[in-house]
């Protein structure tokens, strides 16, 4: 493979999961140190602590974090984000305050450090391939000066996907960058073998292969939903990190009777949902439960929401939340409005939820052609595949 750029046609559409499938995938096939991760515009940072003893810690992305702790990666953070965009950055440079030139070289240093001691690096852009032009490192315009590949990740959806990939690939063309493939992420289920004929012709037409679709994978934990809505458990926070960082199977906006309710809890429907519900609904809470004691089946989580302070359960019901350790918050939001903010919500991947990396990765590589993203022989030739892999 030796090095490619993972970009995407929009924020939000799977290019993280990509790259650490990408990973994944180089790992079964090379030696871990020769194995490099490259964020080379950054927005969003973490402090990190430096390779030298005494040395302050250093600022890079969120995604270099993630990378180097999940696969243990032996590059050097120092190495692996070399210009970072924090709010205000493109303003300071338009008012001449930031020479780029000096970006630019800082970028190509750490680039060439990198690939030196680690020819197999998974370069990670930022948005879509025109992020960062105001600068003059939008990601093609990046993906040329390191003279990488682009793969290509778009969201599902046939003429829209096409749509938006015609405006990357024309960003592309521009800089003179070759799209390697496509990887068509967050298909409905139902839909992927349409879409897998369909999108795969339409995009033979212009000579660009569709290495894989993936079907909408969400697995939000109850820490990301705390953080959506501004708040936090008021039960299982204090029982270890697998209470906050627990998965739901999905949400379930519950609207139906406590008689059917307890019904569908009792054919194990609801079991490891998110239980939107409610606060003056205190009969599903009581439903929850009974049944949780009976069964010890309730393993997704609870919201009440409301915004009156009467609509609350009261104390004696919160003791018993409290004692069955069910993750469980309030929001004091109408239901409405918990409902828009979850449905336009994206869970991202972190460097402390190794269920989730788990679960993308995995994903990842079992709808995805890992032998076109990868390109050939990586450094040193690439053997076969581990199983599962």
């Amino acid at each position: 493979m030796r090095s490619v750029f993972v970009a995407a046609t929009r924020q939000h559409v799977g290019k993280s999961t990509t790259s650490l499938g990408l990973l994944a995938a180089l790992s079964s096939r090379v030696p871990l140190e020769s194995i490099g991760y490259l964020k080379p515009v950054g927005q969003q940072h973490v402090e990190v602590q430096a390779a030298a003893e005494g040395a302050p810690p250093l600022r890079v992305d969120k995604d270099c974090r993630l990378a180097k702790e999940y696969f243990g990666l032996r590059c050097e953070y120092k190495h692996m984000s070399p210009v970072l965009m924090p709010r205000g950055f493109t303003k300071s440079y338009v008012d001449g305050e930031i020479d780029m030139e000096r970006q630019k070289q800082a970028l190509l240093h750490a680039w060439e450090a990198l690939r030196a001691a680690h020819p197999n690096v998974v370069v990670e852009g930022t948005g879509h391939m025109g992020v960062g032009s105001i600068v003059g490192l939008d990601n093609a315009a990046v993906a040329k000066l390191l003279g990488l590949e682009v793969v290509l990740v778009c969201e599902g959806g046939l003429g829209s996907a096409f749509d938006e990939l015609s405006l990357n690939l024309a960003v592309c063309a521009a800089q003179g960058v070759k799209v390697r493939c496509v990887v068509l992420n967050r298909v409905q289920p139902a839909k992927v073998e349409m879409m897998r004929d369909y999108l795969g012709r339409a995009l033979g037409r212009i000579g660009v292969p569709l290495a894989g679709l993936e079907p909408f994978l969400a697995a939000p934990s109850m820490g990301d939903f705390a953080k959506l809505l501004g708040q936090r458990l008021i039960s299982g926070e204090g029982h270890g990190e697998e209470h906050v960082l627990r998965h739901c199977g999905g949400v379930q906006f519950v609207t139906c009777s406590v008689r059917r309710f307890e019904e569908r809890l009792a054919e194990g429907e609801y079991s490891d949902r998110l239980l939107v519900v409610h606060g003056s609904r205190l009969g599903i809470l009581e439903a929850c439960l009974r049944h949780h004691a009976q069964t010890g089946e309730i393993r997704g989580g609870v919201i009440f929401t409301g915004t009156r302070h009467s609509w609350a359960p009261d104390e004696p019901i919160l003791a018993r939340l409290r004692e069955s350790r069910i993750p469980t918050m309030h929001a004091p939001l109408e239901t409405t409005e918990v409902a828009e903010r979850i449905q336009k919500f994206t869970a991202k991947l972190n460097a402390t939820d190794r269920q989730r990396t788990e679960a993308a990765i995995r994903h990842v590589q079992a709808h995805v052609d890992m032998d076109v993203l990868l390109g050939g022989t990586a450094a040193g030739g690439l053997a076969s595949p581990r199983r599962g892999v």
